[in-house]
């Protein structure tokens, strides 16, 4: 795709978030599977609504009025879950898995969640209302998860204090 407009460029990292959204989609139900702590898990299930909600967000968005929304391959993402599974393949004390997960899961919900709020700036800039609303929301959905990863961080530091 040649990048020759700024609506060129939304589209084609819109569509990048969009595959990402679609992959990690695919990939979370191994998170939960190798989560042993089960506020994890219920966190876990909670991120994969929400990018599943984001995957048909932005879905939605390249298919309003845009005429060439390539699929793509996800850039970042995918390099960021086989470091988390190439972690969890080395982990020895079988706890330090859930730490993992949680640092992981942070790592790419707060990255995929500035790409979002950025482009919802863009599509401000570019007189897309209903497109920048809806990224807003895709990306404060994200964060609300990743703070509730560092809530169970936090619960889980709090018990070990008390032990």
């Amino acid at each position: 795709m040649n990048v020759q407009t700024t609506q060129d460029l939304f589209t084609r990292r819109l569509g990048d978030i969009h595959s990402s959204a679609c992959f990690m989609a695919q990939h979370i139900p191994s998170f939960v599977s190798a989560a042993e702590g089960k506020d994890l898990r219920k966190v876990l299930n909670l991120y994969l609504d929400v990018v599943r909600d984001n995957a048909d967000r932005t879905e939605a968005a390249l298919a309003e009025g845009i005429k060439s929304a390539i699929s793509r391959d996800p850039t970042s993402v995918p390099a960021m879950v086989d470091d988390l599974f190439d972690l969890i393949d080395g982990i020895e004390e079988p706890s330090l898995v859930d730490t993992a997960i949680i640092l992981s899961s942070t790592e790419i919900g707060s990255f995929e969640a500035q790409r979002l709020h950025l482009l919802a700036d863009v599509a401000d800039l570019m007189g897309q209302g209903d497109a920048k609303e809806s990224l807003q929301k895709c990306s404060q959905r994200l964060r609300t998860i990743c703070e509730q990863f560092a809530e169970i961080i936090h619960s889980q530091s709090a018990t070990k204090d008390l032990n």
